[in-house]
């Protein structure tokens, strides 16, 4: 950035944060109240998965597509600098992030000083404390979470440390990482892209040969007309392949443009979708009194899983500030045959997306290892249909084979969240697929049950549907 005639000194203190999480920033005075967003996850080491806005003397400032009803007045925090707004020295204002979690920041400017042209801004003075994993429930769900942490013997404690990455110091704070990355601001998206891996195909070629497709094609006609009625009702009845349908009926009859910021959908068209899943999904929850709501597709996992499914197939186009349409691929997806539809997902999930969207941690920042798809395609062949396979020998043997690691220097839980990646990126999707039947066992530990996947089993549908991959 050029070098600024004035630079704001701002102390960012997470509200109600004991004892406080706390950030001193200065910033060149002309940026955009969006890019200060930028810095601001940037500095508390947020993730940009969710929502955000600023409320200045009143007004809210935010991205307008987000204020799906208008009721909160929010004006484009893209158009005004800082210094339009009328801020003085200890003025202060407020930004919020991730309207599920209520993370609310009290930003206090301190002083405005003279910008030093030696100096390269954004930068971060100081600051105190680590910030709190994303999703963890707000300041009382990290309070809790903390509780857990330092108390081996809380039936939940391992779950949670695995849940974390392994291990979590709160009083961690890494300035100089910090300021690395405030030395390119560049305005990100929030939703994560997915991205193809490219050495995952199944051949030779990148591009199969006629004869391949061809080929391809026969194998495909030839199991759908062997699959037996009961198989075709499992197809028939697949909630994902009808929670598709849903989605595309929806986008072709309602008009929906994507939030300018990310372009995911509307809260509107989240609710409404949402509503006519086969299982529909509850929006709104409350837990020890406070209510969380749902702000953001990225919230719901189901429908952003059906969302990455019909845009990579081709079957929707759309974005940020864009109508979300349906294709001429969408139009007829309806028409063909159940098996047929599951099986296009299938493989669209297997080769065009980016599996850490189902396990979104820091901890897979730099995605999983090369060939881990093959891999988890090789572990699934070998189970042998319609008999139980232990789930940790299963993964584990996933995890050594694809030379999966994980960021940690305590390596004690390492294996258990590694196990984790494997449950939820690959047999999770499995499940939903019918390729795989899960087996859960109830364990009591200090007094509190929990689940714990036990067996996992190839179906015959699954072991069809693997078979067309080869």
């Amino acid at each position: 950035m050029p070098t600024p005639k004035n630079v704001y000194q701002i102390k960012v203190t997470l509200k109600n944060s004991k004892p406080p999480i706390w950030r001193r920033i200065l910033v060149p005075e002309d940026i955009t109240l969006f890019t200060l967003h930028e810095i601001l996850q940037r500095v508390m080491s947020w993730q940009n998965y969710h929502l955000h806005m600023f409320t200045i003397a009143g007004q809210i400032y935010g991205d307008p597509e987000d204020d799906d009803y208008g009721d909160s007045g929010t004006v484009n925090e893209k158009r005004y600098r800082l210094n339009q707004l009328g801020m003085r020295e200890q003025a202060k204002f407020s930004y919020e992030y991730d309207f599920g979690d209520s993370w609310e920041h009290t930003l206090l400017v301190e002083k405005i000083l003279p910008a030093d042209p030696a100096v390269h801004y954004p930068v971060c003075v100081t600051g105190k404390r680590a910030c709190p994993p994303e999703d963890v429930g707000g300041i009382w769900g990290y309070e809790e979470f903390l509780e857990v942490l330092a108390d081996p013997g809380n039936a939940e404690h391992e779950s949670m440390l695995e849940w974390a990455g392994g291990e979590f110091d709160p009083e961690e704070f890494d300035l100089d990482a910090i300021n690395q990355s405030l030395q390119h601001i560049k305005p990100t998206r929030g939703r994560r892209k997915a991205q193809k891996e490219p050495e995952e195909d199944f051949g030779d070629d990148a591009t199969p040969s006629a004869e391949a497709q061809k080929a391809s094609q026969e194998a495909l006609v030839a199991w759908v007309q062997n699959l037996t009625p009961d198989q075709n009702q499992v197809f028939e009845s697949l909630p994902l392949r009808r929670d598709v349908l849903t989605f595309l009926d929806y986008l072709s009859k309602n008009r929906t443009v994507g939030t300018q910021s990310t372009g995911n959908l509307p809260l509107k068209a989240v609710q409404d979708i949402c509503l006519k899943f086969v299982n529909p999904v509850q929006l709104e929850e409350t837990i020890n009194g406070h209510t969380y709501k749902v702000r953001s597709e990225d919230e719901v996992w189901q429908l952003l899983f059906i969302h990455q499914l019909a845009f990579h197939s081709g079957m929707v186009t759309g974005g940020p500030a864009k109508i979300w349409k349906v294709t001429a691929e969408g139009q007829m997806f309806p028409q063909l045959p159940p098996p047929v539809q599951s099986f296009l997902l299938f493989i669209i999930w297997w080769t065009d997306i980016d599996w850490t969207i189902a396990f979104p941690v820091s901890g897979l920042a730099n995605g999983l290892p090369d060939g881990f798809k093959s891999v988890a395609f090789a572990c699934l062949q070998e189970l042998t249909l319609g008999e139980n396979a232990p789930f940790e020998p299963f993964a584990d043997r996933l995890i050594k084979q694809s030379g999966l690691t994980w960021p940690s220097i305590d390596q004690t839980n390492v294996q258990s969240t590694m196990r984790a990646v494997v449950k939820r990126t690959v047999v999770d999707i499995m499940e939903i697929f019918s390729i795989l039947e899960c087996e859960y066992v109830t364990e009591n530990s200090h007094g509190y049950e929990h689940k714990k996947l036990a067996n996992i089993r190839l179906t015959p549908i699954g072991k069809g549907l693997l078979s067309l991959m080869k």
